[in-house]
């Protein structure tokens, strides 16, 4: 006589039957599934689903990427924003590359948008400045110039840089672009909009943020507050250094690299926003072995600042 899997639902025999299995350990109810004629638990599993009983499960792992891991640089290094090659200011670009081998910097810091790639944006430019191939010749040669003075380079992302990549439906990364240029020697790039410094007991976040703002360090300070850090951040083209408002934290808006003259939205046009600021930064390891912010201008005294640290 063949065996009856479950007893009627509704009956009280069902509910005595799911009272057990609800109840019962994985041991228990394997030896129950045989004894109401299942091959394994399983088939008693599936059997009760049917009915509409079912075992309180965990929520299984997400294995989606986590974001967590960006990079990490833990030596004095110059740090630049906004180039857009082929606006590049080179004056003030080179006079900071001096200064930083006269400080004997091994390491640099693009915190996004070296390349402007107006070839891909979403923006309707010029057609003069739409022209890729000749973009791309440019920025090989102000890579080896940047090369030349500093060994290595950290580069963001900004939103440039997106400008191809979202173009491409993210079918690419960052390091390829890199790819595009012949893969410059002494370059390293992320898909990562920020990185970190650990330098002197001290953290600096450097940073492409989506904010920006018309109060020059606006967005680093709020920064500061959110991440309990000190902030260097770029894209609002202002620059201006002052403390966070607990005090603690440093927030510096690091300024342009680029040519504002060169940029025609800017150039053309009248505008009430603030205007463009050209900046760049070291993180130097002083005497004291803390780590030192210095905010340069185009008017910096480049001379004065070479004997600083100067060999």
């Amino acid at each position: 006589m063949a065996k009856r899997f479950l007893p009627p639902k509704g009956t009280p025999e069902f509910e005595a039957e799911k009272q057990f299995y609800l109840s019962a350990d994985p041991a228990m109810r394997q030896q129950r599934a045989i004894s109401l004629g299942f091959s394994c638990s399983s088939g008693y599993s599936v059997a009760m689903e049917r009915e509409g009983v079912y075992l309180s499960k965990a929520v299984p792992k997400s294995m989606s990427k986590r974001y967590n891991n960006p990079p990490i640089i833990r030596e004095p290094c110059l740090v630049i924003f906004d180039t857009q090659i082929p606006f590049q200011d080179a004056d003030f670009l080179n006079n900071l590359l001096e200064l930083a081998e006269a400080w004997g910097i091994k390491q640099g810091i693009s915190g996004g948008d070296l390349l402007n790639m107006a070839a891909f944006s979403i923006f309707k430019e010029r057609p003069e400045d739409k022209i890729w191939r000749r973009d791309r010749d440019i920025a090989i040669e102000v890579l080896r110039a940047l090369h030349s003075h500093i060994p290595k380079f950290l580069l963001i992302m900004g939103n440039h840089e997106a400008f191809l990549i979202k173009a491409l439906a993210e079918q690419i990364g960052h390091e390829d672009i890199l790819s595009l240029l012949g893969k410059p020697e002494g370059f390293i790039a992320t898909d990562y909009y920020y990185c970190l410094v650990k330098l002197g007991g001290s953290t600096w976040r450097i940073t492409h943020p989506r904010n920006i703002s018309v109060i020059h360090g606006r967005v680093p300070q709020r920064l500061c507050e959110k991440f309990h850090a000190n902030v260097a951040s770029g894209h609002g083209h202002l620059a201006g250094m002052t403390p966070d408002y607990s005090g603690k934290y440093m927030a510096i808006d690091v300024g342009i690299t680029c040519d504002l003259l060169r940029l025609d939205y800017s150039a053309l046009r009248d505008s009430t926003r603030p205007s463009m600021c050209r900046g760049g930064l070291i993180l130097m390891l002083g005497d004291d072995k803390q780590c030192h912010p210095y905010h340069l201008y185009p008017n910096s005294d480049w001379t004065a600042l070479k004997r600083l640290y100067g060999k």
